[in-house]
């Protein structure tokens, strides 16, 4: 009994294997932070941490590494960050109005 021959059989394709170049390592650690800034600029700071993960989505994709859910995150940080800045704003102006009534 014949063992089968090993490699590819004529008129078969060996498998390829993608090989990340340095500039898709660079997308891919874009992306990445991009997600993470935007998680975290829900919490804290979105107004800082928003546009951060816009900015890295954009260098991500650049280098043709899909990084949606970063910038869809730091957009939605970023708005948030803006509402928070004049709801304080407002809270602030209130708070002084009302300190300087006299009765």
């Amino acid at each position: 009994m014949q063992a089968p021959p090993s490699g590819p059989q004529p008129g078969q394709y060996q498998p390829m294997y993608m090989q990340n170049s340095p500039e898709m390592f660079e997308g891919q650690k874009a992306a990445q932070a991009s997600l993470i800034f935007g998680i975290v600029g829900i919490f804290i700071l979105g107004i800082v941490f928003g546009p951060l993960a816009i900015v890295k989505a954009k260098f991500a994709e650049q280098r043709n590494v899909p990084a949606t859910a970063g910038k869809v995150l730091g957009w939605i940080s970023t708005i948030f960050g803006i509402i928070g800045l004049i709801w304080f704003v407002f809270v602030v102006i209130a708070m002084m109005s009302v300190g300087t009534t006299a009765p």
